[in-house]
């Protein structure tokens, strides 16, 4: 019986032992171990402006299909200013201003 169970435990060593060697590089140097990499963090994506509704002392905005209110915040970025064709966002000390129409229009 101890036989067995020693037998068992140098097959759970070296099959242990080869997955870790699998992971590795074959081609790699003895004993060189490969850097982490750097894990970048997502950028949140500009929220697109596609409203903005104004009931006499209060607004509204759609941005990107939310419905946000003063202060509130949609993908990271808070509403901190609503006026009648424009809004503006901040996140982490910067601020964007989005238009609700372009203000280049081309007429042909």
């Amino acid at each position: 019986m101890d036989k067995k169970m020693t037998w068992m435990a140098a097959l759970l060593l070296s099959v242990c032992a080869f997955g870790a060697h699998a992971a590795q590089d074959p081609t790699a140097p003895l004993g060189w171990v490969a850097s982490k990499a750097k894990t970048s963090q997502a950028k949140a994506r500009l929220p697109q402006l596609q409203s903005i509704i104004c009931d006499g002392k209060q607004c509204s905005v759609i941005l990107s299909g939310q419905v946000v209110s003063l202060g509130e915040r949609v993908n990271g970025y808070t509403l901190t200013n609503v006026s009648e064709s424009s809004v503006t966002l901040s996140r982490s000390g910067k601020k964007w201003h989005l238009a609700l129409f372009a203000e280049n229009i081309r007429t042909n």
